[in-house]
């Protein structure tokens, strides 16, 4: 296991659920925004379909990110956290502080 990770996993752990709360608000926030509903104006309503097409895409983006840092939550649960899935070798620190939901070493993600 990476010194880094033995160092620090509750703190990792503790940064993750803090990025799936703030995560979670800004759906939260696009709910309310789609909530509000859509002004009589014809062509205010179609600015708010293109505005709804991006709140769909950062909704969407949200999703899979909580869900790729509650895979990485219940990885250091397990103690499986900064392995790769696919070799079983340590995944380089580097590419964790970059992309800490990593699952799989560099050479396997290619």
């Amino acid at each position: 296991m990476s010194e880094q990770l033995s160092q620090q996993p509750e703190q990792l752990k503790q940064q993750f659920t803090e990025r799936i709360v703030a995560l979670q608000q800004r759906i939260d926030s696009i709910h309310q925004d789609f909530a509000d509903g859509r002004h009589a104006d014809w062509s205010e309503q179609a600015g708010e379909r293109e505005n709804d097409e991006v709140l769909n895409a950062l909704e969407s983006e949200a999703k899979i990110e909580i869900q790729q840092l509650s895979n990485a939550i219940t990885l250091i649960n397990n103690g499986n956290y900064g392995y790769c899935q696919t070799c079983g070798e340590e995944i380089n620190p580097k590419r964790l502080a970059v992309q800490p939901a990593a699952i799989k070493c560099i050479k396997c993600a290619e």
